[in-house]
């Protein structure tokens, strides 16, 4: 699916049906955020519904995750004060095959949503060839690996 087949009133479903949830990361990350690479954050309200999308673009290839973890931080502490939670977006360009570089993209998204007391329901990969969720950390679990 892509974002073409949202369904009327979707800002008004919570963001945990993760087919519903890609199609807004569809949305929100545009072509030319995926061209120049990009940190795509769902900030959603108590009821998990998109309060507002937040985009960080012009991410180069060699960036490191680690310097986006603060902010990351900060950002979490304030979502969970309302009760909220976050969605996690990385963009760029090639495949849909997920690397060690978007691992530890999302890694770094993980450790920064557990510091800062947020729930993050999900966490997707956007490129040109579409979109896709990384898989639930292994925490998530319990450690077992499937």
């Amino acid at each position: 699916m892509t974002f073409e087949n949202l369904p009327d009133g979707w800002d008004q479903h919570p963001l945990d049906d993760p087919a519903l949830t890609a199609d807004v990361v569809d949305l929100v990350v545009g072509d030319a955020d995926r061209e120049s690479g990009c940190v795509g954050l769902l900030l959603l309200d108590d009821h998990r519904r998109l309060v507002q999308p937040c985009v960080v673009g012009d991410i180069p290839p060699e960036a490191d995750p680690a310097d986006l973890v603060p902010f990351l931080e900060e950002l979490a502490r304030m979502v969970a004060s309302g009760g909220g939670a976050v969605v996690f977006a990385r963009g760029r360009l090639g495949s849909v095959l997920l690397t060690d570089t978007d691992r530890a993209w999302h890694d770094a998204a993980v450790r920064a949503c557990r510091a800062g007391g947020v729930p993050l329901v999900g966490a997707y990969l956007a490129t040109g060839a579409g979109v896709r969720a990384f898989p639930v950390p292994l925490t998530e679990l319990g450690g077992l690996a499937s």
